[in-house]
């Protein structure tokens, strides 16, 4: 709060937590209560805080390694980050390879959907390597096996890349209509709470890969979210793990407009 110190008799007549618990279950479900979900790498920094991480003597120099080399990895078996802009992704990208540019969220998204034990592989820009390896170390992330430059991914044929699919909301509803799709909206729960699109699975994008098991896999896959970014990370790393998805273009806020649209009209 804004006062340097406080007493207990204050506390205990105007601090909503305690006002608000009877018990300590209650007391704990207020604290949390509109908490975003935590990042799944925040257990592993929990545990490397306690036992400390592995040494590395220095910051890692992962070596250029070249698209046809890139291209023969099990991405089953290493994480392949595509940090291109999403429409170079989505257009064409390696088997496997999972959308991750470079922003203001790129660790904790990272940290959410590739386990710690995981050699990764990133397709960067050289300029940007440094950066990129750096985020990734601290969170944990240290494995770092190699780059490869993006350009060399635009010199394969079409044949060689697969992509993903993303529709506006007009498709979106016509095949949920026909129930052609199953629907997971990857926001987090306060947001799906305050509204989402009818019979929709809830699912952080920061939990995701703890909760496979809850994710449908009878029908391909429509992924939402607020605006489209987070649903296009959670896309490329269910596509990796064997799904089919389609990212919502735009997001809930597309949907929402979609519908303020129909009914003023």
């Amino acid at each position: 709060g804004a006062v340097p110190s406080s007493t207990i008799g204050y506390e205990k007549r105007f601090n909503p937590a305690i006002l608000a618990a009877d018990d300590q279950r209650g007391f704990v479900d207020f604290i949390l209560s509109d908490q975003p979900e935590p990042p799944l790498y925040f257990a592993n920094m929990k545990r490397d805080n306690k036992i400390g991480p592995r040494v590395l003597g220095g910051l890692p120099v992962p070596p250029r390694v070249g698209v046809e080399r890139l291209s023969t990895l099990d991405p089953s078996a290493v994480a392949i980050l595509d940090t291109r802009d999403w429409e170079l992704y989505r257009a064409g990208h390696l088997s496997g390879a999972m959308s991750f540019p470079l922003g203001n969220t790129f660790n904790s998204d990272v940290g959410s959907m590739v386990r710690d034990t995981e050699s990764i592989y990133l397709i960067i820009e050289h300029e940007s390597l440094e950066e990129a390896v750096r985020d990734l170390v601290r969170i944990g992330l240290d494995r770092i096996e190699g780059w490869c430059a993006p350009d060399e991914i635009a010199k394969l044929p079409v044949s060689g890349l697969v992509g993903l699919d993303e529709i506006d909301v007009s498709e979106a509803q016509a095949l949920l209509e026909n129930g052609e799709v199953g629907l997971l909206d990857v926001r987090r729960a306060t947001e799906f709470s305050e509204g989402h699109i009818p019979h929709a699975i809830n699912i952080a994008h920061s939990r995701l890969a703890s909760r496979l098991d809850e994710v449908p896999r009878e029908k391909p896959l429509l992924i939402n979210c607020r605006s489209g970014k987070r649903s296009a990370r959670a896309s490329s790393y269910l596509q990796r793990m064997g799904w089919r998805v389609i990212n919502l273009e735009g997001g809930i806020l597309a949907w929402e407009a979609e519908q303020n649209a129909s009914i003023q009209g």
